[in-house]
């Protein structure tokens, strides 16, 4: 009876406490805003890329499959760079690992903008439950593809998913 007495309890404060309701992010819904900095210190967020599309690769060095992604969004970004495309990570590794990071990217040959969160906010943000995270989103903010674990940023439909949304943003310029 004693136990029963103290589940009772236990489920009532657990009620009583406001939980937030965790929602995924879906396609269609804003990109949600986030701070980090470039590795040179600057503050940065969400309003350093729009008006352009972008890809939004959440990572972090210790991650193997974000290490192995890596060479692809560089190959991405270098194939659609001339059109008005970029992809940008975002490094959740922790404080202190500007280093490790930027040894890295430095290995790989990264050249797009990689920015560092190390709070982990936009892991939040972003409603990931694991790394890496990436999510394409067009010129006006709007998440337009989302992949949650690994994928391969250099297969056709991404690519044409790319194209698209350039099409999309040529056509909607004056």
């Amino acid at each position: 009876m004693k136990k029963s007495a103290s589940a009772v309890v236990m489920v009532l404060g657990w009620v009583a406490c406001e939980v937030p309701e965790y929602k995924l992010l879906e396609v269609g819904d804003p990109a949600p805003a986030f701070a980090a900095t470039t590795l040179d210190g600057a503050e940065v967020g969400i309003g350093n890329l729009t008006g352009e599309p972008f890809m939004l690769n959440i990572w972090a060095t210790w991650c193997a499959p974000c290490r192995e992604e890596m060479p692809e969004l560089q190959e991405l970004h270098d194939t659609y760079a001339d059109q008005g495309f970029q992809v940008v990570g975002v490094s959740v590794d922790d404080r202190g690992s500007l280093p490790t990071i930027e040894a890295f990217i430095a290995e790989i040959g990264v050249d797009f903008p990689i920015y560092h969160d190390p709070s982990w906010e936009i892991v939040d943000s972003y409603s990931l439950l694991g790394l890496p995270g990436t999510f394409l989103v067009d010129g006006e903010g709007t998440v337009v593809r989302k992949w949650m674990g690994p994928f391969h940023p250099m297969e056709e439909d991404v690519q044409e998913d790319v194209r698209e949304l350039l099409r999309a943003t040529a056509a909607a310029q004056p």
